[in-house]
């Protein structure tokens, strides 16, 4: 069986392998417990490309929906140009649970109430009652029939996430995970739209309610930018601050002992091997998992430290 890349994105079955030398996942999962019983914030994970950002939020996301039954999660793997990409995000994670929109049509007042009683109700408007919510266009006859103003836009969608983040909560669901995946790409936006994106960001950690939790992830190089450019966003993200390290050579000896079990993988890998593999990759899990296919693909199921040494050395 070859070995498959965890990077860019872990597949459905790789999230369940975790390798958690520094406890940094089991530490997030502490983090959860508490937000599941009443807590609220936001965390950052820090780590170079390779490192496992994506891996540890997948992983999380996981283990969030395996435990509780009514969690709500929220992924992007990217923030993108807008806050409407997270907010989108966030109205396509409740929209298909309809005992939870039935609940929450007693709970909001108009025009959230009326739009997702369409949604509910499933009659002709409700495709164009999404398209309203999701902060698309829609008929101007269509919006004045139910009473909803012009589309939903950056501002109006923070208040929408906030209220119903909050009704979620107060009809029994929960927790709610909003991670973002990516966080550095902000930096490469336009100024004034960075800051608007960063500023929408602040606000909606603040009116978190409780049994919710903000986990972002960024380069070390793209948090600093964020630490200079809006540090107000970066106080608040850094509550609950995970960096993730380089293996050791024990550790990346244990890894791959543990990722080849987990594959079925029946390949001798000496302890000279090993240690080729942890210096060429420094460590970094994403390049010893490229590393791990290019041996099995070139080499096979065993391979001598001078034939890893020569193919690492014109790959990695």
């Amino acid at each position: 069986m070859v070995v498959r890349t965890l990077l860019p994105i872990p597949t459905e079955k790789d999230v369940d392998f975790v390798y958690d030398p520094h406890d940094d996942v089991a530490e997030l999962m502490n983090v959860i417990k508490r937000v599941a019983e009443g807590a609220s914030g936001a965390g950052i994970i820090i780590g170079g490309y390779g490192f496992g950002k994506t891996h540890v939020m997948l992983h999380l996301a996981k283990q969030v929906r395996n435990n509780y039954d009514n969690s709500i999660i929220i992924y992007i793997n990217t923030p993108g140009s807008s806050f409407m990409n997270l907010y989108r995000a966030f109205i396509n994670s409740i929209i298909e649970k309809k005992e939870l929109l039935t609940k929450l049509v007693g709970k909001i007042n108009n025009p959230l109430k009326e739009a997702i009683s369409l949604i509910v109700n499933n009659g002709d408007d409700a495709e164009y009652a999404r398209q309203w919510l999701l902060g698309e266009q829609t008929p101007q006859n269509f919006r004045l029939r139910h009473g909803l103003g012009s589309r939903v836009n950056e501002e109006l969608a923070l208040r929408v996430m906030i209220e119903l983040s909050r009704m979620i909560v107060s009809v029994g669901y929960g927790p709610i995970l909003i991670l973002i995946d990516e966080l550095e790409d902000i930096i490469t936006i336009g100024q004034m739209r960075k800051l608007q994106y960063l500023s929408l960001l602040r606000n909606l950690i603040d009116n978190l309610p409780s049994r919710s939790f903000l986990l972002a992830s960024s380069t070390p190089a793209g948090w600093d930018e964020i630490v200079n450019t809006y540090p107000a966003l970066a106080r608040r993200l850094s509550t609950i601050v995970i960096y993730l390290r380089p293996f050791t050579y024990e550790e990346t000896q244990a890894f791959i002992n543990q990722l080849m079990k987990w594959r079925d993988l029946n390949m001798r890998l000496g302890d000279d091997v090993v240690k080729v593999i942890h210096e060429y990759t420094e460590g970094n899990p994403g390049e010893i998992v490229r590393a791990l296919s290019l041996i099995y693909a070139s080499l096979g199921e065993s391979a001598d430290a001078n034939r890893v040494k020569e193919l690492l050395s014109r790959h990695v």
